[in-house]
Order: structure tokens, then sequence, then C-alpha cells
């Protein structure tokens, strides 16, 4: 059996692109690197006020048991710009970054069906966590997190080893 892989950025890049509250919220897709390049995200795109940003770095591990797989965990930030201590907006765009989750579970839980026929399981429970307000002032942030376990093909094989 061959290892299969899902590409999440890719995933989450098209629902960007593709989700009308996305587009009317004016959300730009960005690739980083945990919450340091998150943050040179903000400020290399002063000119935009929302952010839907998938980290290319994950945690993870390998099980060895009956049914080995591969846990990787990606991380999904959303932040909206908003005026300093405007409080009344940053709720509003609370509000919208939830909305915009629901949104996107309501896809992902198609491409979960989809991905389960090679060997790809997300787990169910998706957390959804809202960063505190003094994180990045100025900026509603959230993130969510997907665990994804694929299948991983344990067999040992010689051709792969040096006698």
């Amino acid at each position: 059996m061959t290892n299969f892989n899902w590409n999440a950025t890719a995933f989450f890049k098209d629902l960007t692109n593709k989700n009308k509250l996305a587009i009317n919220g004016e959300f730009v897709f960005c690739r980083v690197s945990g919450l340091e390049g998150f943050e040179e995200a903000l400020e290399k795109m002063q000119t935009k006020k929302a952010f839907v940003c998938v980290s290319d770095i994950s945690q993870g591990y390998t099980e060895l048991n009956n049914t080995p797989h591969t846990r990787r965990v990606k991380t999904i930030f959303l932040a909206m710009r908003h005026a300093l201590n405007d409080f009344d907006a940053r709720d509003r765009y609370m509000d919208t970054m939830r909305e915009l989750f629901r949104q996107f579970m309501s896809v992902l839980i198609l491409e979960q069906t989809r991905l389960k026929e090679h060997c790809i399981f997300i787990d169910p429970r998706i957390s959804f966590q809202e960063i505190d307000r003094f994180f990045f002032s100025g900026c509603a942030c959230a993130y969510f997190q997907i665990a994804v376990d694929t299948y991983t093909d344990l067999q040992f094989n010689t051709k792969e080893w040096n006698k």
C-alpha cells in the first residue's frame, strides 16, 4: 500500500478563494511557519485586513501498532485587523471568524469522507481557540488545529538497507 498525504495548505487556500464570506471579508491566504511567521505575514501585509494562514510546519508522531499510522497536526490561523482599542470591531470580527470556521468545517466534513478512501483520517474533534486581545494589538485572532492520521507502510524492506 502506498503512503498518502493530505495537502492542508492547498485545501484551505482553495476554501479561502471560493468562500463568499472570505471573499466579502477580503480574507487573503498566506502560508506561514508557526506564530513567528504569522507575525511576519501581518507586517508584510499592512494593506490587507483579514487573513487565513496555514502553518507549513506540523507536529505529530508515528504509532507502531497493528495499523501503523502517522499523525500530523496542522494549525490554521484566522485574523482580522481593526483600529487599536476598537473592541466593538473586535467582537464583530470574532463573530465573522467563528462563522468562517463553521463554513470551513461544513466543507471539511465532506473532505473527511473522501479522504477515508485513501486511508487518511481526520480527527473529528477540531479545536477552535480565540487568541487574547493582547497577542497582536489591533487584530482579532483565532486558530484551529486539525489532526490528520495517514496510513504508514512500516513493512521491513530489505531493499532499503545495506547488508
